[in-house]
């Protein structure tokens, strides 16, 4: 059964009355405003200790000063000394020793620290500008061998390949693919080190764009020359390094062996990929002054250098002739079979002491067969010492029929080679 609300129980869930209502709300607004925190309480409390800081930091630190400096002007005192000059003018004897400050000058030890006077020597006589190769000399035996000019370090250090490049030998042509070849290669990637062989100064250092270094204008690309601090009977020695990436020296700035001159490269005409590009250069400085570096670079530890002639029976040299050098006995055991011709007829030269047309650097110490093939095949022994140049010659041999001895190459006729 539901149950139905009254109109009593109505009553008791209606809202407050007005009165009791507003009376709520005013008790409500006094408790409030009661509880607000007071902004001048905030305000007085923080603004007097800047300034009350500031003041007495600074007053005391002027005070201190003042006293001070009336201590220093008390010292007037010294003037008085000028008791002290007349001293000065008692002791004339000390003028006599102003001359000798002359001293000075004298500890110019600097000629003894600039290597230049060795490097400045007098001027070599000039070539002629439309001169040609000189054709080969008639040599007469080599009765006894000539001191080595083994002067040389390698330009490479032995981290990397420091050996020479045994396909593209000085004078070679690689079986006629290529000109003769005025230098040696030592072939390393990009940016490994090129060292200085020899102690020197540098005559040029950049790129050959203006400079006629080969025979064309860029043909080395970024080179190095180093004229040699040592001379040879008189004429200047260069060491050109050529391909370079990088060129670390400047001209005219003295260089030790070992010092860093640049990075191997592949500009200019280099082919094949990077490598460093190494001559030897006697009397001028140029393309066609070139000399076999084998014969001047120093072999490796127990090992020696092997040169030699192969002239016809007239004495005149015969170009790309075959040898074979092959090992009967050497220190370490094990064997040795090296290739290569001798030099091509036109642009490169013989050693002034030698008269060589071959040279093979770093053979092991021991006994060597050296077998030549032109008309026929003719064979000499021969014994490799280490730390020196060894010599071996054949003479009046017959050169194959189609060999002329006639030089070809002249200085407008040579051709750029990598």
């Amino acid at each position: 059964m539901n149950r139905l609300t009254t109109p009593t129980q109505l009553h008791h869930t209606r809202a407050p009355r007005p009165a009791l209502r507003m009376a709520a709300i005013a008790a409500w607004c006094w408790l409030a405003v009661s509880c607000q925190p007071d902004p001048v309480v905030v305000v007085s409390t923080h603004t007097p200790l800047p300034p009350a800081l500031s003041v007495v930091t600074s007053t005391p630190a002027p005070t201190e000063t003042s006293t001070l400096t009336p201590t220093v002007t008390d010292t007037p005192t010294l003037t008085p000394s000028p008791t002290l000059t007349p001293t000065i003018t008692d002791t004339p004897t000390v003028t006599p020793i102003t001359p000798s400050p002359t001293v000075t000058p004298s500890p110019t030890p600097t000629f003894t620290l600039t290597p230049t006077p060795t490097l400045t020597r007098t001027a070599y006589p000039t070539k002629k500008p439309g001169a040609t190769v000189t054709p080969a000399p008639r040599l007469p035996p080599l009765s006894a061998l000539p001191p080595p000019h083994l002067w040389l370090a390698r330009p490479i250090g032995a981290e990397a390949v420091n050996y020479v490049e045994p396909n593209y030998r000085y004078g070679s042509t690689e079986q006629g693919t290529l000109p003769p070849h005025h230098g040696v290669e030592f072939f390393n990637k990009s940016g490994t080190p090129i060292i200085a062989a020899a102690d020197g100064r540098v005559v040029f250092a950049g790129p050959d764009t203006a400079s006629l270094l080969g025979p064309t204008y860029s043909f080395y690309g970024n080179a190095v020359v180093v004229e040699l601090a040592q001379s040879i009977n008189g004429q200047p020695v260069y060491n050109l390094y050529g391909h370079m990436s990088v060129v670390s020296v400047k001209p005219r700035q003295i260089v030790k062996a070992g010092d860093l001159l640049g990075k191997v490269g592949g500009t200019g005409v280099a082919a094949g990929g990077p490598h460093l590009h190494f001559e030897v250069r006697v009397g001028y400085n140029d393309y066609y002054s070139t000399r076999n570096p084998e014969l001047w670079l120093v072999p490796f530890p127990n090992r020696g250098t092997l040169a030699g002639r192969i002239v016809d029976s007239s004495g005149r040299f015969i170009p790309l002739a075959t040898i074979t050098v092959r090992s009967v006995k050497i220190s370490g055991g094990g064997s040795v079979n090296d290739y290569l011709t001798t030099y091509a007829a036109e642009t490169v030269n013989a050693d002034s002491a030698y008269g060589e047309n071959f040279a093979l650097m770093d053979l092991p110490a021991g006994t060597y067969v050296v077998t030549i093939n032109t008309s026929k095949t003719i064979q000499q022994t021969v014994t490799i010492t280490a730390g020196a140049v060894s010599w071996v010659e054949f003479r009046d041999v017959k050169p194959p029929s189609t060999w002329t001895p006639t030089p070809t190459g002249t200085r407008t006729t040579a051709t750029p080679h990598p």
